[in-house]
């Protein structure tokens, strides 16, 4: 009578992460909104708890610890929203650590994480106006932190406002203009970028509120002028 042969492991075979973190992992979001909660209440230590309980669920989840978080470890297209989460967490933690003397490093870290999983995404205007929002307040006990942070957001981000609401599905139009908009900076231009940066926020503000009319005028004179203006450059 033969034996029966064991299976041989699949080398190519990803092993089964261990039940307890992939529990955590499916319970996140309920941490997520407890920590919410928190925050509204201004129980400002339980809300700090709660959002490394679900930071550390998602880097236990992806076998890393919690400062090694990355937007790279996601699927951009499915997982956009926690990327979003994830970006929101980082700035209440900011915002909570900014208050204490002794967490001052963790303030800038966080902001520094909050800019990592903005930059590039459709809701860094909304990151990037929150931001700009705050510093104007003088809300924080270490302004130079957010001061940076916003100048990150600004200046180094990889998208035009007004260009990326318009050309959102046009990556060869906004790199044409992105370049247009580094070589301004880099030639003494500095000034019309800054004057950009500053009317950007409010005329999306207006398409915000007159969305039948951004539709037109995006579709008629705006979407049209850029590329227009792609091309000169």
């Amino acid at each position: 009578m033969q034996s029966k042969s064991k299976k041989k492991p699949d080398q190519n075979e990803t092993p089964e992460k261990p039940k307890h973190i992939v529990q955590r992992y499916r319970d996140r979001l309920s941490v997520l909104r407890q920590a919410q909660d928190f925050s509204q209440k201004d129980e400002i230590p339980k809300a700090v708890a709660s959002y490394n309980k679900y930071l550390e669920s998602l880097a236990n989840y992806y076998e890393i610890t919690e400062d090694k978080l990355h937007p790279d470890l996601f699927m951009k297209d499915k997982n956009l929203a926690e990327v979003l989460l994830v970006s929101q967490v980082y700035w209440d933690l900011a915002k909570a650590y900014d208050r204490s003397p002794q967490l001052k490093k963790e303030c800038e870290r966080c902001l520094n994480q909050f800019v990592k999983f903005s930059l590039g995404f459709k809701f860094q205007f909304i990151n990037s106006e929150m931001l700009r929002k705050f510093v104007k307040k003088k809300a924080a006990y270490n302004p130079k932190f957010f001061e940076s942070a916003f100048e990150k957001l600004k200046m180094n981000s990889k998208a035009c406002y007004i260009a990326t609401f318009s050309l959102e599905n046009d990556p060869i139009t906004l790199n044409s203009l992105r370049n247009f908009k580094f070589k301004l900076m880099n030639n003494g231009h500095s000034n019309l970028v800054e004057k950009y940066y500053q009317l950007s926020p409010l005329i999306l503000e207006f398409f915000d509120s007159n969305f039948y009319f951004s539709l037109v005028a995006n579709s008629i004179l705006l979407r049209p002028f850029l590329r227009f203006l792609s091309k000169i450059v």
